[in-house]
């Protein structure tokens, strides 16, 4: 795949991530393929995160008083979040009737982070030329990330109804958050 192929695939998912993520799974990805495309897109997620970091505090005052974790630890954290989410669409999805493959959420979370991965070059851009501009795309990727997350899991597992799988999609987010909460409390209890 070329940059070309690559914008062709960002548009198609645009205009319909339900058919984007269909073809996406009938490539025939091999699945070190598609866990190695979790890395890329883990350790990518980790640079553009502390550069954007990076550009917030030399634009601050504070900027030497606050400690950021490595860029590496970013890079496994992330790794282990959309590993996680892979784990939990295909789970939570095979729970509710579906038929979706733990290998196909890991080839569709690794393309939805490229997503998300080129709207925040887009948006760090706009922060440094308009920053209203740029805060208003950081809202529009999270209603993005919904959206696409919504439609992938659907495809992924055969759903019709997009409203019934985004509601399970924000029933999962939220006790996942839940979840971590009670199990961190008393970690972080001071």
């Amino acid at each position: 795949m070329n940059m070309q192929g690559l914008a062709d695939l960002l548009r198609d998912t645009l205009r319909d991530p339900r058919a984007t993520a269909r073809g996406l799974m009938q490539m025939g990805v091999p699945i070190e393929a598609r866990w190695l495309a979790l890395v890329l897109m883990a350790v990518g997620s980790a640079l553009l995160t502390h550069l954007g970091m990076g550009m917030m505090l030399a634009s601050e005052e504070m900027g030497s008083t606050i400690a950021l974790p490595s860029p590496l630890a970013t890079a496994v954290t992330q790794f282990g979040v959309l590993a996680a989410t892979s784990a939990i669409a295909a789970l939570v999805g095979r729970w509710a009737g579906g038929t979706g493959r733990f290998a196909d959420a890991v080839l569709l979370m690794a393309w939805l982070q490229f997503v998300l991965l080129a709207v925040q070059v887009v948006q760090m851009v706009l922060l440094l030329a308009v920053p209203p501009l740029g805060a208003m795309v950081g809202y529009l990727a999270l209603g993005l990330f919904f959206w696409l997350l919504t439609a992938f899991v659907a495809e992924l597992h055969g759903f019709r109804s997009l409203g019934m799988t985004f509601a399970g999609v924000v029933v999962t987010v939220l006790g996942v958050a839940m979840l971590l909460a009670a199990l961190l409390y008393p970690v972080l209890e001071v």
